[in-house]
């Protein structure tokens, strides 16, 4: 989807896979290779910026690089770091959450994920849930999302020095009893309920991802369709036997065996 967007069609999509694995390593990878992968990966948007300026379409690139150039100080180090950005957060974050999605549903909840085939709808409200309670990110590679203090703050009897980086953990937040009462220590969410209040999934603030309808309309769309066509889809194999991507910023399964 995000290829189709920013008129990337005809990329090898394991190149791209590459490049976003090499983008989030924290220790997959070493320095040299992750240099030498965004080296690449770097270039290759700096080219697909200069062609658009030369030969604009209807695609998203096209329409950064016009407002870029009508604006003034962009530089266009600037816009491909944007573009290089959108690339690997439209692609990487949507395949983790899918794929953690489908572990779950396929072990845990299989009568959600019949209830996601019936409709759109359902699998609209089962997607926010999902969102909510499954972890994008590794927890052990980034126990949070990194920020720096810029001024000098109090949290629960805690002094944060400005300049500071903090680690702010939206998975725990997203399960706080105070704002969360439905789901209680060690149980399930009700995937199907609405959720009432804002989430820190996507961010919030200047922060907030600018992809999140568009990821939000991927999910559900992706696991209604897959249920709907799939509905006895199930794992091959014990969850135990899952091989998951290690090393990353962001967790998922490295492969993940069905059958149906």
């Amino acid at each position: 989807m995000i290829s189709r967007l920013m008129g990337l069609d005809g990329l090898d999509l394991r190149k791209l896979g590459d490049w976003s694995d090499h983008a989030l390593s924290t220790t997959a990878y070493t320095a040299e290779e992750i240099q030498q992968a965004m080296g690449e990966f770097g270039a290759f948007c700096f080219d697909l910026v200069l062609e658009r300026r030369k030969n604009p379409g209807d695609d998203l690139v096209s329409s950064l690089v016009q407002a870029a150039d009508e604006a003034d100080g962009v530089t266009e180090m600037q816009i491909t770091k944007l573009v290089l950005g959108l690339v690997v957060a439209g692609h990487e974050t949507t395949m983790t959450t899918l794929g953690n999605a489908l572990v779950f549903l396929l072990t845990e909840d299989r009568a959600a994920w019949a209830r996601i085939s019936t409709s759109r709808d359902e699998a609209g409200a089962a997607t926010e849930q999902l969102l909510r309670t499954i972890p994008l990110g590794d927890r052990v590679a980034l126990p949070g999302m990194l920020r720096r203090a810029t001024e000098e703050l109090e949290i629960g009897g805690v002094t944060i020095p400005a300049g500071a980086v903090v680690a702010a953990d939206t998975f725990s937040a997203n399960h706080d009893p105070a704002v969360h009462p439905e789901t209680g220590e060690g149980e399930w969410p009700d995937l199907f309920a609405a959720v009432d209040v804002p989430t820190l999934t996507f961010g919030a603030g200047p922060h907030h991802c600018l992809g999140a309808w568009l990821a939000r309309m991927e999910l559900e769309s992706g696991l209604h369709s897959l249920a709907a066509r799939l509905p006895e889809l199930r794992l091959a194999h014990p969850v135990e036997q899952i091989e998951w991507r290690e090393g990353l910023l962001t967790r998922s399964p490295l492969t993940l065996p069905v059958t149906w």
